[in-house]
């Protein structure tokens, strides 16, 4: 496995360590089923690399870690929504090397709340962005 599923694995098992709320499915790759709520699903996002020196390669990528609730009732959505967010937080700044998968996470971590479909399930997402350091030795 990559340094990015590693920390990937981690991150999914903070959200399945989450205690305020169950969360039923944080699979190691994004899924197509969504049916089983509600569902951590962590991948990258973007990033950057740079080479210093031709000795070291640095990456700076920002992971995704997206929880999807049911929109059934929208009370209970916001519920469980203002329950991850802090403990999602709290569980990220108590591991900021992610069970030394990486070097660090760089913080802050940002979230934004907003509706989706997810394949062909409504749902109610809270996603983290997730920025994490890391660095490689260069491949010649």
């Amino acid at each position: 496995m990559s340094v990015l599923d590693n920390a990937i694995v981690k991150l999914q098992a903070h959200a399945l360590a989450l205690a305020t709320i169950t969360v039923r499915g944080a699979p190691s790759y994004p899924t197509e089923d969504a049916t089983v709520l509600p569902l951590a699903i962590a991948h990258v996002a973007n990033g950057t690399g740079q080479a210093d020196e031709s000795t070291t390669c640095r990456m700076l990528v920002n992971l995704k870690v997206d929880f999807h609730v049911s929109r059934v009732s929208m009370k209970s959505a916001y519920t469980q929504i203002n329950l991850i967010i802090p403990e999602f937080l709290e569980r990220l700044a108590g591991d900021p090397a992610l069970g030394a998968t990486v070097e660090t996470i760089v913080f802050p971590v940002s979230f934004e709340v907003s509706p989706v479909q997810w394949n062909t399930i409504p749902t109610q997402m809270v996603s983290f962005t997730v920025p994490v350091k890391y660095r490689e030795s260069p491949i010649t």
